[in-house]
């Protein structure tokens, strides 16, 4: 393909991208990670990873081994946010991060990115791609970076500045296409915006946050969706004091970037559950009930038992 095919394609791409609900998108090259070769081993080598045993180091910083041949990684930014969906707003209610509340978003940008790559294989036949959301082993806010999308806040999250008077922010998915197909990459994102700002490190309740670094070990996500490992004792200190009984937004809560942010689909995101509204005394249920409460959500991947175990955390009971 020529320089101008390629342009033509690449605009074509991302415009189909945008029209499937991606707010921002950008092309990066499929170069390996050689910059963060050392920050990654490190992390890994202090134990970072413990509870998180699917991660590779050596994989995560090669697009390449998640497609070989891949060229182009097409990143598009998929906003989930809100403003009637705020966690523990109900009087007495459990807080669930705001990417729980909707529909399963591995299972709705898989099949948009699909459907993307269908289209872009009938344009260009013979093209390879692969579409992954949040479990290929790929440094997925670094692409996003490389594709110009953003930058990485101190909270270790991907922040899209704000564009002509729109928002911008961190409440968003990232989803991305690779492809075999060399397409004209967009500038990085050099710049760090977050200055001398540090309140999101002084919200973490647990201390799991240093600048651009996360410990899940320390962090109330792994404990309540990631990990039934028992939690240390901040972490469960932490689950009684603010009850978050499914993941945690208070480093994005306080950032000054998502006072207005880019807003998501509320047929998609923020759909009525009881989950978000009952007191947490009542929210001890069997486990057909749950169930049925978390069909064709993320939260699904919580079990039962660990609902139940945390919620006793999180009300004294343990």
């Amino acid at each position: 393909m020529d320089q101008a095919a390629a342009e033509s394609f690449k605009e074509w791409l991302t415009r189909a991208a945008r029209e499937l609900g991606f707010a921002r998108v950008g092309c990066a090259s499929c170069e390996p990670f050689h910059a963060e070769r050392s920050r990654l081993e490190a992390w890994f080598a202090q134990g970072r990873a413990a509870l998180l045993p699917y991660l590779r180091p050596a994989a995560m910083l090669d697009p390449g081994r998640v497609l070989p041949g891949a060229a182009t990684a097409l990143v598009g930014f998929f906003p989930y946010a809100r403003p009637d969906a705020v966690p523990g707003a109900a009087p007495g209610s459990l807080k669930l991060s705001r990417y729980l509340w909707g529909r399963d978003y591995h299972q709705v940008l898989k099949a948009r990115l699909g459907a993307l790559l269908a289209q872009a294989q009938e344009r260009s036949p013979g093209l390879r791609g692969r579409a992954c959301v949040d479990t290929a082993p790929l440094l997925e806010r670094q692409l996003a970076v490389r594709a110009g999308l953003g930058f990485q806040g101190k909270h270790t999250l991907l922040i899209l500045p704000r564009r002509g008077g729109g928002g911008g922010g961190s409440w968003g998915f990232l989803g991305v296409l690779l492809l075999d197909l060399a397409l004209p990459p967009d500038r990085p994102f050099t710049t760090d915006h977050c200055g001398s700002c540090t309140r999101c490190l002084e919200a973490c309740p647990t201390g799991a946050l240093a600048p651009f670094r996360l410990d899940p070990n320390l962090c109330l996500t792994t404990y309540t969706v990631e990990s039934e490992a028992e939690p240390p004792a901040a972490v469960r200190e932490a689950l009684a004091g603010t009850r978050w009984a499914a993941g945690c937004d208070l480093c994005q809560e306080v950032c000054p970037w998502n006072r207005t942010p880019l807003l998501g689909d509320p047929a998609l995101w923020g759909g009525p559950s009881p989950l978000h509204t009952l007191p947490g005394e009542r929210a001890r249920m069997g486990v057909a009930r749950w169930q049925s409460l978390t069909r064709g959500t993320a939260l699904r991947r919580v079990r039962h038992r660990h609902w139940l175990a945390t919620l006793d955390r999180i009300l004294g009971v343990l």
